[in-house]
């Protein structure tokens, strides 16, 4: 090994790290007594997202080389750049937005069981939903951070082709939803994690964070309704723990 690949390797593992750590957050929090633990999750996010950016030098070239345009491991970055360098198309985060608003409530039809506000909480002030909504973006910027910026950058820098670098993310990242949304999520959250790689592949990291914001966003505001509910007639929509990820399982 040359010297000079000895900072990118380096790099590598460190990022690799702190995806490791970030699959842990969720199954400690379980054992941790704590009347938010979506709050330290949110910020154990954005928190091991920086250390990933910084572990792999996120210089403006670290992130602007176009999907399978890479002619080395070490320059296989993928369409991630934070500003959305190769240019910025509007058309595909308009897209990636609606994509992620219609996937719960598509979702949610086809199960029978319909998205309805959710019900049942106290009233927010404004700088709390503020607050809330800072964590929701911030969080949800981290994980594609990580799940879709540095872990394909750092899997590639160390020799592993793309595609299934870009596939092993995408499997982590379902296992890392695993504690709070159960196995029979599975299959919803593996959909919702191809439609993220498929705004990062397409628009890049602002394209994949949109959707993702969008998609927590909805959860955040809305559950389904209880098929016994809805058979018996009762009026009002009755909340149950959604067999589709709550934002606490999500975000």
């Amino acid at each position: 090994m040359t010297a000079a690949l000895l900072p990118a390797t380096a790099g590598s593992v460190l990022a690799l790290g702190a995806l490791a750590a970030h699959t842990a957050v969720p199954r400690l929090l379980r054992h941790l007594r704590s009347r938010n633990r979506l709050r330290r999750y949110d910020r154990a996010t954005m928190l091991l997202a920086l250390c990933a950016v910084l572990a792999i030098g996120a210089g403006p070239a670290a992130f602007t080389v176009p999907w399978g345009a890479a002619e080395s491991p070490a320059d296989a970055a993928w369409p991630v750049s934070l500003m959305a360098w190769p240019p910025w198309e509007p058309a595909i985060l308009v897209a990636a937005v609606a994509a992620g608003v219609a996937l719960p409530w598509a979702a949610a039809r086809c199960t029978g069981r319909p998205l309805r506000r959710r019900h049942g909480r106290p009233r927010a002030g404004r700088r709390e939903r503020a607050v809330e909504g800072a964590h929701l973006a911030g969080c949800a910027l981290g994980e594609e951070i990580l799940w879709r910026m540095a872990g394909p950058v750092a899997l590639t820098a160390l020799g592993i082709p793309l595609r299934p670098a870009i596939a092993l993310c995408l499997v982590a990242f379902c296992l890392l939803h695993l504690p709070n949304s159960g196995w029979r999520s599975l299959p919803y959250v593996a959909v919702t994690a191809m439609l993220f790689t498929v705004a990062a592949a397409t628009g890049g990291l602002p394209a994949a964070a949109l959707a993702h914001i969008a998609h927590n966003g909805v959860l955040a505001v809305a559950a389904p309704v209880r098929r016994d509910v809805r058979r018996r007639g009762t009026s009002g929509p009755v909340e149950e723990i959604p067999r589709l990820p709550a934002p606490g399982g999500w975000d």
